[in-house]
């Protein structure tokens, strides 16, 4: 299954973003973001990275700044982006399920021993074919291997720190150690699964395509 990001016109990018197109223009020349060679189009990665310029801005924080932020918390919402089954287009849905194929009767057994009365083949089905497409994507856009966080945080002297299920932060805020410098003032947290979440959304098409889906 060979997979695409699918790109979005700069009117789009300005509705799903909130940012706007003169801002990107300014930031693009101060050096903020990368230049485009001819007419823009953006896809989910640089979405991604507009979104978090646009956050971090709105809290107080300078541009030539944010911009070194931004790319670190693009990409980690980028990782969380990819189990986002809205994320696909229905052709990679279609494919995944045509990949996966028909599933064993011993699996099926096996899955159903495990599940009990919840166990349901359409569901079994579904999972499989989630799991195809999520891993096809991995591959792709080379983050197989990599375990995706679910904060990011900004401490108060700068310092940039992720946060993985099963991690716990709380010491840091409530510990002895509350009088360090790095939370001394302002801290910044990231959910990075509600940042991806809420791109994803806003998207007048899926993100993720079969390679020359129209």
């Amino acid at each position: 299954m060979k997979l695409e990001l699918e790109h979005y016109t700069p009117s789009e990018a300005e509705e799903i973003t909130q940012v706007a197109q003169t801002t990107v223009r300014n930031w693009r020349r101060a050096g903020h973001l990368a230049r485009h060679d001819g007419h823009a189009r953006y896809n989910i990665a640089e979405l991604l990275v507009q979104t978090s310029m646009r956050t971090l801005v709105s809290r107080g924080v300078a541009p030539e700044v944010a911009k070194g932020y931004a790319g670190e918390i693009a990409r980690a919402a980028f990782q969380s982006m990819i189990y986002s089954a809205k994320a696909y287009s229905e052709g990679v849905h279609k494919a995944a399920r045509e990949e996966v194929g028909k599933i064993s009767p011993e699996r099926i057994e096996q899955v159903k021993a495990a599940a009990g009365e919840a166990f349901s083949l359409e569901m079994l089905e579904w999972a499989d074919a989630q799991t195809c497409m999520m891993d096809a994507a991995k591959r792709t856009f080379g983050v197989s291997g990599l375990k995706a966080p679910t904060w990011f945080i900004i401490w108060a002297n700068g310092e940039l720190e992720f946060y993985y299920d099963g991690d716990s932060f709380e010491e840091r805020f409530f510990s002895e150690t509350i009088n360090d410098e790095y939370v001394q003032g302002p801290v910044i947290l990231f959910y990075l699964d509600a940042l991806a979440t809420m791109v994803i959304d806003r998207l007048p098409r899926p993100a993720i395509k079969l390679v020359g889906e129209s």
